[in-house]
């Protein structure tokens, strides 16, 4: 099984995803905090080892494009094998869907989903990763 780490700030988002996930049979979720401090969740995917991250961008404090972004760059430096994936909201907040889109772009996360997406959908493409 795939280990995955869920850092998604909306609590009813992040237990919904971190049960689909668990539920599939493929993936092993590991649910983190979310904090302020932006090497905390590449830290804490360093230790579980974890193969995906799976983060929530938004406008909310630690979910900032910015913050994500350095969390990216940092995981990227210790645990370079580790897949980064975004999840936003295009319809609520399309500046950071934009800027997320440019992320995947310029190489800086390797996949980015929208929130309005499908259970399923969401979970073939994680698994297609």
């Amino acid at each position: 099984m795939k280990k995955i780490v869920v850092s998604v700030k909306n609590n009813l988002l992040a237990e919904s995803i971190t049960k689909i996930l668990a539920d599939s049979g493929v993936f092993n979720p590991f649910r983190v905090s979310v904090h302020r401090k932006n090497k905390d969740t590449a830290k804490q995917c360093e230790a579980l080892q974890t193969e995906l991250l799976l983060a929530e961008v938004s406008y909310s404090p630690g979910t900032t494009v910015d913050t994500r972004l350095e969390e990216a760059a940092e995981l990227r430096r210790i645990l370079p094998g580790c897949l980064i994936v975004f999840l936003c909201d295009e319809n609520s907040a399309p500046d950071i869907a934009k800027d997320v889109m440019l992320a995947k772009k310029d190489g800086k996360i390797d996949a980015f989903f929208y929130t309005s997406v499908t259970q399923n959908y969401l979970l073939a493409a994680l698994e297609a990763l």
